[in-house]
């Protein structure tokens, strides 16, 4: 969606009221307009990213950490997980899922929520069903992915079952 008065690309940096003291000089804070070639981008790599993510957690959880930093954090249904190695061991636990993508939607972070990381947020929602006989279940999920070297990795994942 276009916000701008002419329905072009909006060409001026918003200005934010910040509380600068530990950060910067100025208490404004001027952000740079995202750019049509970071949202296509950020399409891309939406696109790619999901696509290996959700097949990987159906076909080879095991590797499933391999998406996320370090240092990432994931809340699944409510339930918080902290580091890289600790959301591998909450997947292996989980039981088999299957997931069928509806929507996805990405745009770049801004750099007051990453840092200066090139990073965007993506937001999907779809359908899961877990192994056996049972109903599929909505779900949404809000993932930040963040630029680690050639790789892009997860730095905060949120998963919520729709009721």
């Amino acid at each position: 969606m276009d916000c701008s008065e002419d329905g072009g690309e909006i060409t001026q940096p918003m200005l934010l009221p910040f509380d600068s003291s530990s950060f910067f000089d100025s208490n404004t804070l001027e952000l740079p307009p995202f750019s049509t070639k970071a949202t296509a981008e950020g399409h891309e790599v939406a696109e790619k990213f999901c696509k290996a993510y959700y097949e990987t957690i159906q076909k080879k959880p095991h590797l499933f950490s391999q998406f996320y930093l370090e240092t990432s954090v994931m809340i699944w249904d409510g339930n918080p997980v902290l580091g890289r190695d600790q959301i591998q061991k909450f997947i292996e636990h989980l039981p088999s899922l299957t997931f069928s993508l509806n929507a996805m939607d990405t745009h770049p972070a801004s750099a007051l929520a990453v840092g200066p990381r090139k990073a965007y947020f993506i937001k999907i929602a779809g359908m899961y069903r877990v192994s056996g006989p049972g109903c599929q279940k909505q779900f949404s999920q809000d993932i930040i992915v963040t630029a680690e070297g050639d790789k892009w990795r997860i730095a905060s994942d949120i998963f919520r079952t729709v009721n």
